[in-house]
């Protein structure tokens, strides 16, 4: 059997109405398609089972896009051409609400919306934050308590659960009870006039947090007084004296925190300034200052620097000897100095210093300085450096001074 060209134009003819007729059929049962939720619940506590029930009226595939705080997600339903769905976990077991929407292709059936609250039948958790983590004494100063209780899904209790606040300071135990608003519940604490250590915790329901710590460092010092101590008052430049502060306290009685740093300030009597530092410890500094070598009087103040300070103290140094024997050999270019002897006649203990000024025709050559041993010192004038003539040698040690002129160098 042969086709014509008019057999083929007809049988495609034919082919293209049943197409048409097809794909009408089509678009029309789905303008027909519609879906409406059957389940009646819209409020679900945070990890149970979550499943929507929709009705179509006409079997068919749909896919329902869910919409969270956490995202958007599309997910298929439990069985083909069935209107059930199971919303997964991570979204059933976080508070907060839900809205979904119901298609059909790309037509929109059915949406809405479901609340998913927290499961207070769930232990609850505490988040507990406690800041700063130290404090100043004296009622002006305080520390923040916050609490988060949550359930077993870190879901936030509702607004207005009970949560029990407490704290110790010392004797003192205190307790407050406060609701929670906007997810956390919170109090101030302010700290007492002692210094200590504060502990605080908190509760809601049959859950407690942890033990937390506040500590409360004494307020600033108040100014204070210093004394000397030393074991004689010459001025040997060998000896320790200490200068020793009272104990510091602040306005409430406190003795301030150890490790503070108090900075003692000593001038002398040309107006040179020595510094010397201490830091305390049970509330009292102590520094040390060599004794000077010569007669002086000194004015001591101790600070802790924008906080405090001390009285002005003066303490006197007494010349620790009136004499001292200088002898001339190997044509005055030797000069032995000594011995140099303390104040009960003893020796001079090692290392004080000798100064010689040595000058001629009245302008300064040279200044030598060595220290003592044994009491005494000795000082070489070498041709090399000191030609022959006379020159005039001034010798000072420990506070005296003595000067010998025209003094003829071979």
């Amino acid at each position: 059997m042969k086709f014509n060209i008019r057999h083929i134009v007809f049988l495609l003819a034919i082919l293209l109405l049943f197409v048409s007729i097809s794909f009408t059929s089509v678009l029309k049962e789905t303008e027909n398609i519609s879906g409406v939720l059957l389940t009646k619940q819209t409020t679900f506590e945070a990890g149970n089972n979550i499943k929507l029930v929709f009705k179509l009226n006409i079997p068919a595939r749909t896919d329902l896009l869910l919409h969270s705080s956490y995202g958007s997600t599309m997910i298929a339903p439990d069985n083909f051409n069935t209107g059930q769905f199971t919303i997964p976990e991570f979204i059933s077991y976080k508070k907060g609400v839900v809205t979904y929407t119901l298609f059909h292709d790309t037509k929109v059936l059915t949406q809405g919306s479901i609340c998913v609250t927290s499961n207070e039948k769930t232990k609850v958790h505490l988040e507990s934050y406690i800041g700063p983590p130290s404090i100043i004494a004296g009622g002006k100063d305080y520390t923040m308590q916050v609490v988060l209780p949550t359930d077993s899904y870190d879901n936030p209790m509702p607004d207005s659960t009970a949560v029990l606040m407490k704290h110790q300071f010392l004797s003192i135990e205190k307790e407050r009870m406060i609701y929670s608003k906007d997810m956390i519940g919170w109090i101030n604490i302010f700290s007492y006039k002692p210094s200590g250590r504060l502990l605080l915790f908190s509760k809601v329901g049959n859950t407690v947090s942890k033990e937390f710590t506040v500590d409360v460092f004494p307020d600033l010092p108040e100014n204070f007084t210093i004394l000397p101590q030393r074991r004689h008052t010459y001025a040997d430049g060998n000896q320790i004296t200490k200068f020793i502060t009272s104990i510091i306290k602040d306005e409430h009685g406190n003795i301030i925190s150890d490790g503070t740093l108090v900075d003692f300030v000593i001038k002398d009597t040309s107006g040179a300034l020595l510094r010397t530092q201490g830091t305390t410890i049970s509330g009292q500094a102590i520094a040390k200052m060599l004794h000077p070598d010569h007669e002086e009087t000194w004015k001591v103040k101790a600070y802790v620097h924008g906080m405090a300070e001390s009285d002005t103290l003066e303490v006197r140094y007494t010349r620790v000897i009136e004499d001292f024997d200088v002898q001339f050999r190997e044509d005055n270019r030797e000069i032995t100095i000594g011995p140099l002897m303390s104040f009960m006649e003893q020796l001079i203990p090692d290392g004080a210093i000798v100064k010689v000024n040595v000058s001629k025709e009245g302008k300064k050559l040279d200044i030598l300085v060595k220290t003592s041993s044994k009491g005494l010192v000795k000082f070489l004038l070498q041709e090399g450096f000191y030609p022959s003539g006379t020159y005039d040698i001034d010798i000072e040690a420990l506070g005296v001074r003595k000067t010998y002129k025209n003094i003829a160098l071979q």
